[in-house]
């Protein structure tokens, strides 16, 4: 079972405690995190026998199937009902359009139940007859990240879930975890340039849980490019990566002890960081993490609440989304993404880190170069980077092995 992250040991070295002069700080206690997972869900048609009578769970006659909208509301209907089940509020999106509720007043309470609108059934599910498919998706309340009944609360409803009915998920559905703070404001500035930084120099090693030979591997189904890619800071970078910046200004301890005397961190790298810490506001920082268009604004690592450039990002909740990784049903995995997420966060948000440190040397040191050689497959050299990362983290093994294994079998045929 994956360990919650407030649960995870490590080592908080001691430093000056200095932040940017003039910001203020933030409290890891206070962090919030929040699930959105992305589901289809079966129905079974009018005058169809169930096509896998030895699966146990429910499966549940559709009350209509030539009424899309009275599937959908059956199908979020009976996740909100298990939901309920295990002891927490659950409403579904038609209800609260019918009581003309706002869905931001259930962020803080309740999860909320309503339609992905990327999941879609692929051939795997097509080939089940009689099924009509439901796409779902659950948004958990925020909670706090280091309560230990989060990560109970959040599993209690992900088992009771996949053990009552037959979900399935594939590259057109997601996970997707929101991290902010409870009392909804944004996170101080200096956490989310750290928090940047780190996400820029890490993004080729996080980005490897996803599938290559997946339908979605290039995004069709769901935005989330790559930062590195698509974002402003990608652009600007381009013609300044043949010149370093002077780090000497960055005014903020994690950074200082991240990267004094990496002369030979590579210039991109360098540019990079020195242009997230240029910027003077969230409004700033957001944009410059944000893709240009609307198709690339909300990336994979997703700064927009922040850059407030279309009324969605104006009403979402201010939190940075990391919003990568591929569809599963799979309790163990899903939580396991939620604790790797919520550790980045905490270790960007504290003042002074050990794991940061260790994390941004590593990072910089394989975009160097350093660290090459060893005759290995892609997929195993893609699976010891991510087991790397994992470990500069003080993540434990319980929780990213999963995700190695899923790297390994995944990469494994590039070459």
């Amino acid at each position: 079972m994956a360990v919650w992250p407030s649960e995870v040991a490590h080592d908080p070295a001691c430093g000056t405690g200095a932040v940017e002069f003039g910001q203020p700080s933030d409290n890891g206690e206070d962090i919030s995190v929040a699930l959105e997972w992305k589901l289809l869900f079966p129905l079974l048609a009018a005058g169809h026998e169930d096509p896998r009578p030895e699966d146990g769970r429910r499966i549940v006659g559709a009350s209509s199937v030539d009424n899309k909208q009275a599937c959908l509301e059956q199908g979020h209907d009976c996740v909100a009902e298990v939901i309920r089940e295990v002891g927490e509020n659950a409403v579904t999106a038609h209800s609260l359009v019918r009581d003309n509720i706002d869905e931001r007043e259930l962020w803080g309470s309740g999860w909320v139940v309503k339609k992905a609108n990327s999941a879609e059934p692929m051939d795997a599910e097509k080939v089940i007859k009689g099924y009509v498919w439901v796409p779902v998706e659950i948004c958990s309340p925020k909670m706090r990240l280091k309560d230990p009944e989060t990560g109970a609360r959040m599993r209690k409803v992900l088992d009771n879930l996949s053990s009552t009915y037959r979900l399935a998920a594939n590259c057109s559905c997601e996970v997707h975890i929101h991290l902010g703070q409870m009392d909804g404001q944004a996170l101080a500035l200096p956490a989310l340039k750290r928090l940047g930084t780190l996400l820029w120099v890490a993004e080729p090693t996080l980005r490897s849980i996803r599938d290559p030979k997946s339908p979605n591997a290039a995004n069709t189904y769901t935005w989330g490019f790559a930062m590195r890619e698509y974002s402003r800071l990608a652009e600007k970078i381009l013609d300044s990566a043949a010149a370093p910046r002077e780090l000497g200004t960055v005014l903020d301890q994690q950074i200082f002890d991240s990267m004094a005397g990496r002369t030979a961190a590579p210039a991109k790298e360098l540019s990079a960081v020195a242009e997230i810490w240029k910027t003077t506001s969230h409004l700033e920082l957001g944009q410059l993490l944000s893709g240009p268009d609307k198709k690339h604004r909300r990336l994979g690592f997703n700064f927009s609440a922040f850059g407030e450039e279309d009324e969605r990002a104006k009403r979402n909740p201010r939190t940075m989304e990391f919003r990568m990784m591929e569809g599963s049903v799979e309790a163990e995995l899903v939580m396991g993404w939620m604790a790797i997420c919520g550790t980045i966060a905490e270790v960007a948000v504290a003042e002074s880190d050990a794991r940061y440190a260790a994390a941004i040397d590593l990072l910089l040191r394989r975009l160097g170069g350093e660290g090459g050689g060893l005759s290995e497959t892609v997929g195993n050299q893609r699976g010891r980077e991510f087991r790397e990362l994992m470990l500069a983290l003080g993540i434990s093994e319980g929780i990213y092995q999963a995700f190695e294994k899923k790297i390994r079998w995944e990469h494994s045929y590039e070459v």
